[in-house]
């Protein structure tokens, strides 16, 4: 009898897990949104942020908040370039 419930608990873990795996790749790939951004001013000197939130982006002004949670803001004179990517 107890072989047969542990036999029983482990088909329906790992059915449930077969299950919910798609729904919970929907939700991150749909809900949660992290960018990574590299800001060179020139091409040997490269600096990467990772957000979870950008407002504005344009080639003297980046706004937005990072993945730990603080407000982030650069404003130049000087126009720099960005690579925008997508990691989730």
């Amino acid at each position: 009898m107890k072989k047969i419930g542990q036999i029983l608990l482990t088909t329906v873990s790992s059915v449930g897990r077969w299950i919910a795996k798609p729904f919970v790749w929907l939700w991150v790939k749909y809900f949660v949104n992290d960018w990574e951004v590299t800001i060179w001013y020139d091409p040997k000197k490269k600096t990467c942020y990772h957000f979870k939130n950008i407002s504005t982006i344009q080639p003297t002004h980046l706004q937005g908040t990072l993945i730990t949670g603080e407000a982030f803001e650069l404003k130049t004179q000087e126009p720099f370039n960005y690579q925008v990517r997508k990691i989730k």
